[in-house]
């Protein structure tokens, strides 16, 4: 069983193939977009970490500076850094997480100088990824951008041709397939599907914190008593780690899972009625639903 999904990793594995060979009529640009916590930042990672693809991370934080215009600067500055890699023999990509959260289009956000610029310079690289202002001819970077409203990305930017996408929203099976990799050790296989049956709503970052609380469970005796002396461990966390994993291996009974998932899910209630509004927990749209 494995946590990233096939169909997942041939869009990744395509779009680099096709951006590393240079193909012009394929976008430099891949958007991943669709619900949050369904796993695209993590598949996204994990398949580029097997692949061997050095990874050039931005991230929404990084369009922020006092100084107008830095971040576009920035961007295309990692962009050439990226491209000198692959020149030499080194594959190499940029990933832009949550872009839709920073550079989108939101109510009420006319948006900055930075975030213009930015904009403007994934435009062109869009346009020209080869073909830098006094720099000159580069290699192609495949880059990626993630985000959980593909609606909220400036529209030229999004259009086809300038970039391809893939909407996120895992199947049935596909779902049912991660989380067993997740729960995997913990639960029997049955009891996978009697919990994505009581929580069908919940995202794939649900049953990976389920697996967070189910650990913690099974270890907490381990954990007291390494508590009771945290400077014998301290430095010492390879040596005392064993322990600890040692009693994670073991299955817990479905009774414990199943109520540890429904205190889970109690909280996510509780903590979505206090601090998240209608808009954010509404059903992400569709490709096809932004471009009617």
């Amino acid at each position: 069983m494995t946590v990233v999904s096939e169909r997942f990793a041939a869009a990744v594995r395509e779009h680099l193939v096709l951006s590393l060979v240079n193909l012009s009529v394929h976008p430099v640009v891949m958007g991943i977009f669709g619900p949050p916590g369904e796993g695209k930042t993590f598949q996204l990672r994990k398949i580029l970490d097997g692949l061997a693809v050095r990874t050039v991370s931005i991230s929404a934080a990084d369009f922020e500076s006092e100084r107008a215009g830095a971040p576009g600067k920035d961007l295309l500055a990692a962009y050439v850094d990226a491209a000198r890699e692959i020149r030499a023999k080194r594959p190499t990509c940029l990933v832009i997480d949550d872009i839709d959260t920073t550079v989108g289009e939101w109510e009420n956000n006319t948006g900055t100088v930075n975030h213009q610029q930015v904009l403007a310079q994934l435009m062109h690289l869009a346009d020209r990824p080869c073909d830098i202002e006094r720099v000159g001819r580069i290699e192609r970077v495949p880059i990626f951008v993630t985000g959980n409203d593909f609606g909220k990305l400036y529209p030229p930017l999004r259009r086809p041709g300038r970039m391809t996408v893939l909407h996120w929203s895992p199947t049935g099976e596909e779902r049912r397939s991660v989380v067993a990799a997740i729960l995997v050790g913990l639960v029997e296989p049955n009891i996978v599907g009697s919990l994505l049956a009581s929580y069908p709503l919940h995202p794939v970052s649900f049953f990976a914190e389920l697996r967070s609380t189910l650990v913690r469970s099974g270890a907490a005796t381990v954990i007291q008593r390494l508590a009771d002396d945290l400077a014998l461990i301290s430095g010492e966390g390879d040596r005392f780690r064993g322990h600890l994993q040692a009693a994670m291996r073991r299955g817990l009974d479905p009774i414990a899972v199943e109520q540890a998932a429904a205190t889970l899910h109690e909280q996510h209630q509780a903590a979505n009625r206090a601090y998240l509004t209608p808009t954010y927990l509404a059903p992400t749209p569709t490709l096809s639903q932004v471009i009617e």
